[in-house]
């Protein structure tokens, strides 16, 4: 069985917004034995929507339209469909005592253009939205079944959970094909391809291969199977030899980030942590914040960018700076050993350098780095040298200073 994604939004064709409904539908389909064969994005157009929407039933058995059914003019995607059916659109009662309902719950008057959002191709089968007020429908078209979703990706996910997937689920080819990751930092690809190029055979399954993400490794494992379970189990054996040959590297699974494994091991351990930040400017503080519950092991973070503010916030020795510079390994070391003072915590991270584009040196080049963490065993210091832009130079030194606290803890 073949399916084909169609996203729609001009937003989406500008690049205003980045469509991120498009790989996930593709994931989600391929799990339940669902190949999709195309993904296309089309802007608020109706007769360039109608004709990619004709060409994707064409040669599709499922298609899935994102987008386009909200309550302004721009939204035209039940119209467009309703055309290529060659049907009217229909006024659902129901539906629109819903919407009524929503609007009433949340003490707002309903606007009459809110009232287009319960019409629907005739002959359509309505799919409840539990989080907003564009109901979504299904309905045939050519050799195809056409299910129409919002654009909204926390609607569209829930619609799919509780309702899509178990219409599919019948659909497949009664086999699945499941993806998981392996995620690396602290060795290069090639390095990391070199231990594990017999696992990415041609024509293995589960195929393995890498791709790198903001300085991050992903080993990507992908088993076809009779059933998810048993490409689960598939993976989970190739999982654990790519993490047996790559050793420390790997910090974490699928969706794990340095910063949330950095968090959960101190939250295990029942430690604390603190960050002293010059060139990164808050990012590794907002990292950890960004993490609910984060307060269990975060304690502060100080935002020492001027000189000034390393001495009288961090306690960073005057004649230090004056010696050796702020961007040094000495001044990391007394910013680090600072922030775990002042937060009387278990460990601290601290970042000075020069992220660009101007500042830099001969003797100091943009991009040079130096990060530190401070434990009750004394400080652990590295230089590193980062290329790219400010903002590529501030993440990587941030997952760089993330990353040595992980290995200080592994080691502790």
């Amino acid at each position: 069985m073949k399916s084909a994604i169609l996203c729609v939004g001009s937003e989406l064709v500008l690049g205003e917004i980045v469509n991120t409904n498009s790989a996930w539908l593709a994931i989600h389909l391929a799990e339940i034995g669902l190949e999709t064969i195309r993904h296309e994005t089309v802007g608020d157009d109706e007769p360039r929507l109608i004709d990619s929407l004709l060409h994707s039933v064409s040669d599709a058995d499922v298609v899935i339209i994102t987008g386009g059914i909200g309550p302004t003019p721009d939204d035209i995607t039940r119209q467009a469909l309703a055309k290529a059916a060659g049907v009217p659109l229909v006024r659902d009662s129901g539906a629109l005592a819903h919407i009524e309902h929503l609007f009433a719950g949340w003490g707002r008057k309903m606007s009459p253009s809110n009232a287009i959002q319960a019409d629907f191709p005739e002959g359509s089968t309505i799919i409840p939205n539990p989080r907003g007020t564009a109901a979504g429908f299904r309905m045939p078209l050519g050799r195809s079944e056409v299910f129409v979703l919002p654009g909204v990706p926390s609607e569209m996910k829930a619609m799919w959970e509780e309702s899509v997937r178990n219409i599919l689920l019948g659909k497949g080819n009664g086999g699945a094909v499941v993806t998981g990751t392996v995620n690396c930092f602290g060795r290069g690809e090639a390095d990391i391809t070199d231990q594990i190029k017999d696992l990415m055979a041609p024509g293995r399954n589960p195929s393995v291969g890498d791709t790198a993400e903001d300085a991050v490794i992903k080993v990507r494992i992908r088993a076809t199977a009779d059933t998810r379970d048993a490409a689960m189990k598939m993976i989970e054996a190739t999982k654990a030899d790519v993490k047996r040959r790559l050793g420390d590297c790997v910090f974490g699974e699928d969706d794990d980030t340095l910063h949330s494994m950095v968090l959960r091991m101190l939250i295990e351990r029942k430690a604390t942590v603190a960050t002293a930040e010059s060139c990164t400017g808050g990012l590794i503080a907002k990292l950890f914040t960004d993490i609910s519950g984060s307060s269990a092991a975060f304690i502060q973070g100080v935002v020492a960018y001027h000189n000034e503010a390393k001495v009288r916030l961090l306690g960073v020795p005057r004649e230090l700076i004056e010696k050796h510079g702020a961007v040094s390994e000495q001044v990391a070391r007394a910013m680090a050993e600072g922030a775990r003072a002042a937060a009387s915590t278990d460990y601290a991270i601290s970042v000075t350098g020069i992220a660009g584009p101007t500042g830099g040196t001969p003797e100091k080049p943009v991009g040079l780095v130096y990060i530190a963490a401070a434990s009750a065993r004394g400080v652990e210091s590295r230089e590193i040298r980062l290329r790219g832009t400010r903002e590529q130079i501030r993440d990587r030194a941030a997952k760089q200073a993330l990353n040595l606290l992980r290995m200080v803890l592994i080691s502790s």
